[in-house]
């Protein structure tokens, strides 16, 4: 039987979607080809990496990050328009891998971010990789958003979380990577006693996790690997090390039993 191929579909979570890294070691080391990989925010470095055979470069650089290397990148601004411009973060990427066109890849790639002025997603196939992954992560308040003609782009994961549906490859097993998973922890929060700006965080990250419930539900991927949504801060970067090793693990427990089926191979 052919070797069946797989496409990716990396989803936003901050650095939770380190995790990816880790995810996609496991899938490698069982020799699953993956020819396309579609990702937004975080998901959209973590897919251009691995897209420009980088993914291995990135898991290192991203493992010796420390807190106070974290926040040297953290380039601020006018907080009106978001406390990020986020140049540092894009010129440092350029010690992992250089920019180069989407179209020259040798996997297929597709960068989802979300344009505010017209409320629609918008899809990056072509140009510069570094354009595409910039609109993506432009996490709304947290990092300026990008004007590009009549559209302002930020986070994909604004409107799509788990970009499913911009799959091209229709006939390939189509895994999905969900940041927004069920909790490791079982103790409850407290939400009456939260001030206002952790109220409207915890709002906001609720109806993420509904989002990505019901893209899951409607284009229904092949396989889900959940990543828990309390695995890690938003900011925990200098946690990478540990983030991938659990990408690695949950992959493994989520997918090891339908490994042969994913390669194609009788079972």
């Amino acid at each position: 039987m052919q070797q069946q191929k797989v496409s990716l579909i990396l989803g936003s979570g901050g650095a939770r979607g380190i995790s990816q890294i880790g995810a996609i070691q496991w899938l490698l080391e069982q020799g699953v080809e993956i020819d396309e990989v579609v990702g937004c925010s975080i998901g959209s470095l973590v897919g251009a990496a691995f897209a420009g055979g980088k993914i291995g470069e990135l898991g290192e650089w991203m493992s010796k990050l420390t807190k106070r290397e974290v926040f040297r990148l953290m380039d601020f601004s006018d907080p009106r328009f978001g406390i990020l411009k986020g140049q540092k973060v894009m010129r440092t990427l350029q010690e992992v891998f250089e920019d180069v066109a989407i179209e020259t890849l040798g996997v297929k790639f597709t960068a989802v971010a979300t344009d505010l002025a017209n409320e629609q997603e918008v899809v990056f196939r072509k140009g510069s990789i570094y354009s595409a992954i910039r609109a993506s992560i432009a996490i709304p308040a947290v990092f300026q958003g990008v004007q590009l003609a009549n559209k302002f782009l930020v986070d994909g994961g604004v409107l799509n979380p788990v970009p499913v549906n911009y799959v091209q490859n229709t006939d390939n097993i189509k895994i999905a990577i969900n940041l927004d998973g069920p909790p490791k922890s079982a103790v409850e929060k407290s939400y009456s006693k939260l001030n206002a700006l952790d109220l409207l965080q915890e709002s906001y990250m609720a109806m993420r996790r509904r989002l990505s419930l019901l893209s899951i539900q409607l284009y229904q991927p092949d396989y889900v690997i959940n990543i828990p949504n309390d695995l890690s801060g938003i900011w925990d970067f200098d946690r990478s090390s540990d983030l991938i090793k659990e990408g690695y693990e949950l992959t493994r427990g989520t997918l090891s039993q339908h490994i042969d089926k994913i390669k194609g191979k009788q079972v």
